[in-house]
């Protein structure tokens, strides 16, 4: 059986890789396609943003089953600000300390509710597996740590002396595993944060490629694409993807070209997310649009006056309502509706009734687009079903989500924001907010003192957020891949093809296969 190499690329977006591909300017993932294939469609979650996307990769998970809502939610249980992006001011609120400590330790050993690839693969003694950079690695593996000097420096700060993950591990400058006794050189400092850098991520790939030390399974992870399609847009950032290219040429050629490699090896090569441009002013500051309300300052708890706490996930935000406030909701939607920068207002009820039930419904309200209620429902009942095998429900317009109603199949269909209703249905946990808004094209949520982004941005459930391509070679011969992929589907096509049976099949329905939480 080969091995399973899965690189993804940070905001990996088909309209950058494909006139990329036209113009030879990769031409290492060209080869790989000409032996392979090219998904142009493969759909992330919602909010389409990198720590809940991510591990929606890693896990097979959607939101409602892995636990995490996002880069900036509310933990209702624990009764703290979970937040994982990378305003200084949010993060000062919540505390540097708190803040480096979750991203080394809690996300993964506490906030994640179902098992990583890496924990379902070491179920099977047989298999070995790595990971690099990757923010969900947890396994079984005991790896020690080591402090970079400058945060050794940092008053009050104190990180953990070992961390569980795959059998070998690569973290920036804080895990790295010895390779013969000898532990790879990797590119990493203050100037690279901390090795979590596509410069790192290429040395520690390379190094185990060149020492023949590549496991049955590897996951590596390059970052750099995000930040830069951030500071200079999607298409100002081809210039990463080429440097990524590079890296994957050094790796063919180290395995005895690109025959030899895919004899050896299955290779997979995913976005977590797209994005999408922004306009040169595109702050939308949610605590004017509630001007109404008192708005916890962000990154901070609930102290005893505020009404709502509002979590911006870049072009989609979040907003809790305090208890005993309930019956102000239709204000706050009203106060939402009214700002026209805003797309959608997207929440869940339990009581609805819709055609009888008391399922749980979601709800999709927009300023020029209509509402919408919809849920999934059994087949006695059914209006439609998806790609996925699920049937849905539904009444208003389905042009909240562009959606249509293909009569002649019987199938639900989507352009502008793909697979909405399962995403929608999907993203909704005890941890989420009470309410999901998403920005229109060109803009982006904030709150005072929170920065946007310069020039490019994703979270919503637009498809320019939303879709990334799927490059795949040296599958085996007679497999296929589901005809709408999801990202979700990764994890499950990575254990099919290491002998390892999934606990949801690639292509099924997250609906009506729900994945069991972690005990």
């Amino acid at each position: 059986m080969k091995k399973v190499l899965l690189i993804v690329i940070d905001a990996l977006a088909t309209r950058v890789v494909q006139p990329a591909l036209e113009q030879g300017q990769l031409p290492h993932l060209e080869k790989l396609i000409q032996q392979g294939l090219f998904c142009p469609e493969c759909t992330s979650i919602f909010p389409s943003i990198t720590p809940a996307a991510t591990c929606a990769i890693a896990t097979g998970a959607y939101p409602f089953e892995h636990g995490i809502s996002g880069a900036y939610w509310y933990d209702r249980g624990k009764d703290e600000v979970a937040y994982f992006g990378s305003d200084l001011s949010a993060i000062m609120n919540e505390g540097m300390a708190q803040y480096l400590n979750d991203f080394q330790i809690k996300l993964n050993m506490e906030r994640l509710c179902v098992p990583t690839i890496f924990e379902q693969i070491e179920q099977h003694g047989a298999l070995s597996d790595a990971v690099i950079n990757y923010m969900w690695y947890r396994g079984t593996v005991t790896h020690e740590t080591t402090t970079p000097l400058l945060l050794n420096l940092t008053p009050g700060l104190e990180l953990v002396s070992s961390m569980q993950g795959p059998h070998t591990m690569f973290l920036g400058d804080f895990v790295s595993t010895s390779l013969y006794g000898t532990v790879p050189a990797a590119r990493g400092g203050l100037p690279r944060r901390f090795g979590f850098h596509d410069e790192a991520t290429s040395d520690y790939l390379l190094a185990l490629s060149e020492q023949n030390c590549l496991p049955d399974f590897t996951l590596a992870y390059f970052p750099n694409n995000d930040f830069e399609s951030h500071e200079k847009g999607p298409v100002n950032a081809v210039g990463t993807l080429q440097a990524v290219d590079e890296t994957l040429g050094a790796l063919i050629d180290s395995q005895g070209g690109i025959t030899a490699f895919l004899e050896e090896f299955a290779i997979l090569i995913i976005g977590d997310h797209s994005q999408s441009d922004l306009d040169s002013s595109s702050g939308v500051d949610l605590d004017d649009v509630l001007q109404d309300f008192s708005v916890v300052e962000a990154g901070k708890a609930w102290s005893h006056s505020e009404e709502l706490m509002v979590c911006p996930n870049m072009r989609s935000a979040q907003i809790y309502l305090r208890p005993g406030i309930w019956e102000r909701r239709r204000d706050v939607i009203n106060n939402l509706l009214k700002c026209p920068d805003i797309d959608q207002v997207i929440w869940c009820d339990d009581d609805h009734g819709l055609n009888g039930s008391q399922q749980p419904a979601f709800h999709v309200v927009t300023s020029e687009r209509g509402q919408l209620v919809f849920k999934p429902t059994d087949k006695t009942a059914v209006q439609a079903v998806d790609c996925y095998g699920t049937s849905w429900l539904w009444e208003g317009d389905l042009q909240t989500v562009d959606a249509h109603h293909n009569t002649s199949t019987g199938i639900i269909e989507y352009d502008t924001y793909p697979n909405a209703f399962e995403r929608i249905a999907t993203c909704f946990s005890e941890q989420t907010g009470n309410i999901w808004v998403t920005a229109r094209l060109g803009k982006e949520f904030c709150l005072p003192n929170l920065k946007c982004n310069p020039a490019g941005s994703h979270g919503s459930l637009h498809v320019l957020d939303s879709t990334a391509p799927l490059i795949a070679a040296g599958l085996p011969a007679g497999y296929e891949l589901p005809e709408s992929m999801r990202i979700t589907d990764i994890t499950p096509v990575c254990l099919q093809l290491l002998g390892v049976k999934p606990p949801r099949q690639p292509g099924a329905s997250a609906i009506l296969n729900p994945l069991p939480q972690r005990e």
